[in-house]
C-alpha cells in the first residue's frame, strides 16, 4: 500500500475551503450512532469536551464540506454549526458501520450535484479538526487512490477517518450489498474493494471515546442522568492484564500492542479472515468473570460466549458481531447477577 506524503495538520473553519492551494469540494458523511454499550448507553456525540460536544466538533471538522449528512439520532435542541446537513438512520437500526455509511451515501444522494470526494468521520473524535485537516489537504494536493484513510500512531488504519472518491464507494457498497448484505460487516470488505492509500496521523489524534475512563482521559466529566454508569466499570485490556488484579501496575502500550498482533495472527491461523475483535469488551467480560466467579471462570466464560456466538451465526440466526455482543451480553448480565447474589447473601 502506497502512503501519501506527510501532511501538515492544521485547522478547518467555513472560511478556508481551500487546502494545499486548491479548492476542494466534497460532501462528508459523520457517523453518530451505535449503541454506546460501554458508554452504558449515553450517546457518544453528546459528550462534552473543552465546552463542544462531540457531534459538534466533527460538524466544525467538516464545515467547508458542500453538505453534511449525519447519520445518527437528531440532537433534540440547538443549531447546527454547518449551514447544509441533514440527519438520516441506517436500516436495521444499530446494523454497523458499514450499514450506516451507506444510509449516509444514499442521503447525499437526494442533493443535485456531486462532488468527487466524501469524507468520513465519526462523531467520537475529540481532535476531530486535526484528524480530518491533514486528509483534506493531502486530497486537495493530488491522491491517486480510490481512498485516502488515516493510520493511527500504530499504523492502524482507521476507515471511519477518511476521504472516498464517490463513483468507487457508491459501486463497492453496491456490490457488497448484492453479496450478502451490509449488516454486521466489518469495514475492511469495504476497503479490501477500493484502491487505497494511507496518511500516518500523529499520537493522539485519532483516539477516540469508547469508555468511561477513557472520557475521563480527555477530561470529559460523566454527565448526570440517564446513561450514567452506576455501576463500577467493566476492565479494559490494561486493568486485566495478567498481575493487573495483584496490585501491579497495568499493562502498558507495548503489551496491548502484542495482544492486538497475537489477536490479529490467531485470526490468521484459524482462518477467520475478515473478524473484528473488540479486544476490550472481550477481557472486560473476562474482568467480569473472575471478579464475580472465580478467576479461572474468565477463559471459561469468553470461551462459552464466543462458542455460543458462532453456532448463533452458522445458523443464520443473526450476523457475526450481533451474535458475539448478544452472547457477551447474556454472560456479562448472568455473572453480574451472581455477583449481586453473593453481595447480599443470597
Amino acid at each position: 500500500m502506497e502512503s501519501v506524503p506527510r501532511a501538515g495538520v492544521g485547522r478547518l473553519n467555513s472560511d478556508t475551503p481551500e487546502f494545499g492551494g486548491t479548492r476542494l469540494a466534497f460532501d462528508a458523511i459523520v457517523l453518530a450512532g451505535g449503541r454506546s454499550s460501554r458508554l452504558g448507553g449515553y450517546p457518544k456525540p453528546r459528550l462534552v469536551y473543552e465546552g463542544v460536544t462531540l457531534l459538534d466538533r466533527a460538524l466544525g471538522a467538516v464545515s467547508a464540506a458542500r453538505r453534511v449528512a449525519v447519520v445518527g439520532p437528531e440532537p433534540g435542541s440547538g443549531e447546527s454549526p454547518h449551514p447544509c446537513v441533514v440527519f438520516t438512520l441506517e436500516e436495521p437500526r444499530f446494523a454497523g458501520p458499514l450499514a450506516a455509511l451507506a444510509a449516509g451515501v444514499a442521503a447525499l444522494a437526494e442533493w443535485r450535484g456531486a462532488p468527487e470526494w466524501v469524507a468520513v468521520l465519526a462523531a467520537d473524535l475529540p481532535r476531530a479538526d486535526e484528524a480530518l485537516a491533514p486528509l483534506l489537504r493531502a486530497v486537495a494536493a493530488g491522491v491517486s487512490s480510490e481512498a485516502l484513510i488515516a493510520e493511527d500512531a500504530g499504523g492502524r488504519q482507521q476507515p471511519l477517518l477518511a476521504l472516498y472518491r464517490r463513483g468507487p464507494l457508491e459501486r463497492a457498497l453496491a456490490t457488497l450489498t448484492d453479496d450478502g448484505g451490509l449488516a454486521d460487516r466489518p469495514l475492511r470488505h469495504l476497503v479490501a474493494r477500493l484502491t487505497v492509500q494511507s496518511l500516518r496521523l500523529p499520537p493522539g489524534v485519532t483516539d477516540d471515546v469508547d469508555t468511561w475512563p477513557a472520557a475521563e482521559r480527555w477530561g470529559i466529566r460523566r454527565p448526570e442522568g440517564p446513561g450514567a454508569p452506576s455501576e463500577p466499570e467493566e476492565p479494559t485490556m490494561s486493568e486485566t492484564a495478567p498481575g493487573a488484579d495483584q496490585g501491579t501496575p497495568p499493562a502498558s502500550d507495548a503489551q496491548d500492542e502484542i495482544l492486538r498482533a497475537w489477536c490479529a495472527e490467531l485470526i490468521e491461523a484459524l482462518e477467520l479472515g475478515g473478524l473484528e475483535v473488540d479486544i476490550d469488551a472481550v477481557l472486560g467480560l473476562a474482568g467480569v468473570a473472575a471478579h464475580a466467579v472465580v478467576r479461572p471462570a474468565a477463559p471459561l466464560t469468553t470461551f462459552l460466549a464466543a462458542y455460543a456466538a458462532g453456532l448463533a451465526a452458522g445458523r443464520g440466526q443473526a450476523g457475526e458481531t450481533a451474535a458475539m455482543e448478544s452472547a457477551m451480553d447474556v454472560a456479562r448480565r448472568l455473572a453480574k447477577a451472581r455477583a449481586a447474589q453473593a453481595g447480599t447473601g443470597e
